[in-house]
């Protein structure tokens, strides 16, 4: 459970009339107190030895019961944060923030746009030049502290990237940090940059890659690995939609959105 997880559930008994505490996503001694006080009203639901279990799992089938109630799939009352237990917290969380649950995936098909007149990925060689050489780039800074994926220790400055994708990535970042807010960000791994501009071809391919333009970004790589589907990449959750518009309205393209795979990847770069 993370932060947005244990304020869910704050809100959830708050809503019970079971917590009166502030919603600071810190699972403390008063927020312990009320779920034990919400379980109490649940026991049917509740499988044997569950007064066993440990705070941390109390909490986590209070959440489950929660979503139950709600309509939302979490499985059984199990108290294990799982896969299934994490998208449905997801979606109360979503329904709790806007009122509505979010469109499952299936009825959003990704944004068409092309309002900066992105190139098709088979024009890039013709039209801005072979990647054996350098391309035109400028650094872009990011509104947010960046941590790279693999040394998290390190924050660039920026992220360096073709000149030509430079305004619309600014307005992106601006975007999705006025949406999210630094807090939320970190929370949803948004800070693990997987880098930019890299000189390779694509892997496992003879091609080249749109990075090696400069016109693709990856994002938190080791929870979004190249061949993981929407069952397993962290980006195809519900937390991650508006995410995902901010990027396509300014026609931006989500690999993992169009073809269900890659989901760190997002490029400046039509199919």
């Amino acid at each position: 459970m993370n932060k947005t997880a244990v304020r869910t559930l704050q809100q959830y008994l708050s809503d019970q009339d079971a917590y009166h505490g502030s919603i600071d996503g810190i699972h403390g001694p008063r927020t312990l107190a009320a779920v034990n006080a919400a379980l109490q009203g649940h026991t049917g639901q509740l499988p044997d030895g569950a007064d066993g279990w440990s705070d941390r799992r109390r909490a986590v089938a209070c959440l489950q019961i929660a979503c139950r109630q709600q309509q939302i799939e979490a499985g059984p009352i199990d108290g294990l944060w799982g896969p299934q237990t994490e998208h449905a917290v997801d979606v109360l969380h979503t329904l709790q923030a806007t009122g509505s649950k979010p469109a499952p995936w299936r009825d959003q098909p990704p944004m068409d746009t092309n309002p900066n007149g992105w190139h098709r990925e088979s024009e890039l060689e013709s039209v801005l030049g072979s990647p054996t050489r350098r391309p035109p780039l400028t650094v872009v800074s990011c509104p947010w502290t960046l941590a790279l994926a693999w040394d998290p220790s390190t924050h660039p400055s920026g992220i360096g990237c073709h000149e030509r994708v430079a305004d619309s990535l600014a307005r992106i970042l601006e975007r999705v940090h006025d949406h999210y807010g630094p807090q939320r960000l970190k929370e949803l791994g948004l800070h693990r940059y997987g880098g930019c501009y890299n000189k390779r071809r694509k892997r496992g391919g003879t091609r080249w890659s749109t990075h090696a333009w400069g016109l693709a970004i990856d994002w938190d790589p080791s929870h979004n690995k190249l061949k993981w589907g929407r069952d397993r990449a962290r980006l195809a959750r519900p937390a991650y939609d508006t995410w995902w518009r901010l990027w396509e309205e300014e026609g931006w393209v989500s690999l993992g959105r169009t073809r269900n795979f890659d989901w760190m990847h997002v490029q400046a770069v039509k199919p």
